[in-house]
């Protein structure tokens, strides 16, 4: 699972592509990047190198991410809380739950036009295959 977050200056210095640099040069491993908060272009890099993405409750209330959630494949999409922190729209400002994933899985299938129960099998699944459970 990876934890990458851009530093001030992330057009001269992108933390995304910079971990995906190494990971093409040092490792065969495949894994998650845990609250994926990039671009299109940034996604595409890891989901080509096979890596999954993970999206949080703040794609409740912020639409920057819907682009990269309706291009990426649903077998390649998680879903998380973060928690305690960035609790999913209607929780807003309270403390975040891992109960509260379920609004992140709806909003994934709002955004994908996708049936909700079809979306959470399949994130299921997915996890069940990163996880290796």
């Amino acid at each position: 699972m990876l934890h990458i977050r851009h530093g001030v200056n992330h057009v001269e210095h992108n933390a995304y592509f910079d971990a995906l640099d190494l990971l093409k040069k040092h490792s065969k491993v495949k894994g998650d990047v845990h609250f994926f908060a990039g671009t299109k272009e940034e996604a595409k890099g890891f989901l080509d190198f096979g890596f999954t993405l993970s999206f949080t409750g703040v794609i409740t209330f912020s639409h920057d991410y819907d682009e990269v959630i309706r291009n990426t494949p649903l077998d390649m999409i998680m879903s998380e809380t973060d928690s305690p922190y960035v609790a999913p729209v209607p929780y807003r400002g309270k403390r975040n739950e891992p109960v509260y994933v379920k609004e992140v899985v709806k909003k994934i299938a709002e955004i994908k036009n996708f049936p909700e129960s079809e979306v959470a099998l399949a994130l299921i699944a997915n996890a069940r295959r990163v996880f290796k459970i």
